[in-house]
Order: C-alpha cells, then sequence, then structure tokens
C-alpha cells in the first residue's frame, strides 16, 4: 500500500475525491488514511450517544458507505484513521473522563489540548464504539493515532481520575496502553479487519516508553503492523550522527527505519513519509528521498502527510520498484502529525 492522508472535509468531497483519484491514478498511489477521528471531532454520524452528548460528531462525510464504493470500484484501500485519546470535546462536557491536574481542572497540553484519561473503562468502551463504527461502513483497515499518554505539557501535574479504579493502579503506561490495544485488536479480528498504529519515528532509538506508553516491542505487539513518523523535521539535529535530519532526508529515513527493523524484524513495517516543508521546503526530490530509503531498508510500503491534502505528484514516477508492492501547517509552524 502506498498512500495518502486525507481530513474527513476532503473526503467527504466530491469534487475533492474526484481530483484525489485522478492524482493517485496518475502517480500509481493506491492508498488513503480518512479520518474517522481526529482531536475528539467524530466526523461520521454515528450514532454513539458519548460523541453526541459532547457535541464531538460533526458530518464531513455523510455517506460514508457511498464513498468506500466509490474507492473500491477505484481500486483504492481505505484505512479508518482513529485519533484516541487526544479530545477537546469529552473533557470539557464530562471532566471525570479527563486528564486533570492537580487543581482538579481539566488538564492541557502546550498546544491547548485536553486528553481522555487512558486508565478510563469508559474512554475505552467509547473508542471502541468508534472502531466498531468504522468496521461495520467497511473500512477493511483501522489506524489509530495518539494512542499513548500525553507528551506535551507538564507531566507532574498530570492526574488520570481512573488510575484507582484500574485492575492494576500501578501499571505503567506502556502496560495500559499495549492493554487498551489488545482490546482494539480484539474487536478489530472479529469482524476480520487489519489493525495498524502510528507511533513515534524516534522511539525506536529509545529503550524505555519516554513516560508516553510507546516502549517499541510492547506497543508493537498487538498491531498487525506499525506506521512509525520518520518525518525529517521531526528528529533534532545530530540525531543519529546526522547534523541536519531536515537537510538529509534519505540518510534519516534509512537509519531510522534499520532501527526498526532490527528491534522488529518479524513486524510489517509501513512508515509515514514528510510531504510537507516545515524549517526547510521540501519538493520532489526530498519526498523522493524518503521513498526511495524505505524501499532501499526493505519497505515497499509507504504513507505521506500533508495535513492540507496537496501531494508532490512529480515524486512519483511509476517506477517499478514501487508499482510491483502491494488542520493546515505553515512552513513554519509545526503541522498537526499525530501518533
Amino acid at each position: 500500500m502506498r498512500g495518502i492522508y486525507l481530513t474527513a472535509w476532503s473526503a467527504g468531497s466530491a469534487r475533492k475525491m474526484t481530483n484525489t483519484l485522478a492524482m493517485l491514478q496518475r502517480t500509481g498511489l493506491n492508498t488513503v488514511v480518512i479520518d474517522v477521528r481526529d482531536a475528539g471531532f467524530v466526523y461520521m454520524k454515528t450514532g454513539i450517544k458519548l460523541a453526541d452528548e459532547s457535541h464531538a460528531t460533526h458530518n464531513a462525510v455523510a455517506k460514508p458507505k457511498d464513498l468506500l464504493a466509490r474507492l473500491a470500484k477505484a481500486g483504492v484501500y481505505p484505512i479508518a484513521r482513529i485519533a484516541c485519546f487526544r479530545d477537546q470535546f469529552v473533557p470539557k462536557a464530562n471532566p471525570k473522563l479527563a486528564v486533570l491536574d492537580r487543581r482538579g481542572k481539566v488538564w492541557k497540553d502546550r498546544s491547548g489540548h485536553s486528553w481522555l484519561d487512558p486508565y478510563s473503562k469508559t474512554n475505552w468502551d467509547y473508542l471502541g464504539q468508534i472502531v466498531d463504527y468504522a468496521l461495520e461502513v467497511g473500512f477493511p483497515e483501522i489506524q489509530l493515532d495518539y494512542v499513548r499518554f500525553p507528551s506535551e505539557g507538564d507531566p507532574e501535574n498530570q492526574v488520570f481520575p481512573s488510575r484507582s479504579a484500574y485492575p492494576d493502579p500501578k501499571a505503567r503506561p506502556e502496560d495500559v496502553i499495549a492493554a487498551f490495544a489488545q482490546a482494539i485488536k480484539a474487536k478489530v479480528k472479529a469482524r476480520g479487519g487489519v489493525l495498524s498504529a502510528d507511533v513515534f519515528g524516534i522511539i525506536s532509538s529509545t529503550q524505555d516508553d519516554q513516560g508516553i506508553g510507546q516502549e517499541l516491542e510492547k506497543i508493537a505487539a498487538p498491531f498487525d503492523l506499525i506506521c512509525p513518523m520518520v518525518y525529517p523535521s521531526h528528529f533534532a539535529k545530530g540525531e543519529y550522527g546526522i547534523g541536519d535530519p531536515n537537510a538529509s532526508p534519505h540518510a534519516i529515513v534509512v537509519k531510522s527505519l534499520l532501527d526498526y527493523r532490527k528491534r522488529l524484524p518479524g513486524k510489517k513495517i509501513r512508515p509515514w513519509l514528510q510531504d510537507f516543508s516545515l524549517g526547510r521546503r521540501y519538493g520532489a526530490k526530498e519526498v523522493r528521498a524518503q521513498i526511495d530509503a524505505a524501499v532501499e531498508v526493505g519497505y515497499s510500503e509507504f504513507l505521506l502527510w500533508n495535513a492540507g491534502n496537496v501531494y508532490t505528484e512529480a515524486a512519483h514516477a511509476k517506477q517499478p520498484a514501487l508499482t510491483a508492492t502491494a488542520e493546515h501547517p505553515k512552513p513554519t509552524t509545526t503541522p498537526k502529525t499525530g501518533a
């Protein structure tokens, strides 16, 4: 699968979808990752009580079954992206389901987002209902994003109201996230679906969970495949001995994915690659360098991220190595890239 990310609004627009399908045909790309839920927004009328009561429901894709039928006719593989614990609706309506601060107020990260408490069984059930809905309308693959504890902001000021009721209140974040993923896996497998997860690209070079529940081997276990976000712009200068990773897209993607291959030798990897400019202008050369790097490491599948859904067609000459395999950022600001 070689694909792109689409917002729900893009996917729900007949005109935008016509243009997207034409672009996929021209480039040889064959997959779209579509938002079903992001930052708390639920982009389809699911009928899920908590979504409706929290005013999270937005009708961006009015007829999801028709959309999926259109994609199937075009030979395009659809993936449902469900961002899990970052949520700006439920915490406001139900603070007891949110990560709180020590004053008892809803905790927010540096970007102003609130988060669902990962210890809460109610939150697990809510996210599971959204997964069930996506499978029911016909998505063959569920991709979990933000399947972690919050990483931005003061962790010392975080309070998890449901922790005391969790079966093991002393459970570490990586164990909580792994258990949640196993619960979602049971739902997906019961319907014959595929389960994937977005993870930070950098976690392949660390030996712990960084306090967010993404210890590589543990989080990878429940998933059929892992989608590391190896965006060159997101690596610190000097990472992997590369002075400026953003200026060396081929080298940084190779080194990062080699770590994934080493630590997860039996796991399918489908990396997210950068098709946006952040700190440095990215064009066809830079996008192509990442694709070539992934293929060189042995991963012929990939996904491209551009929050504005504007992709660099010139990076996609229909080369045999590829065709043989199965929110809008400003250049100076960090795009929403999940995990």
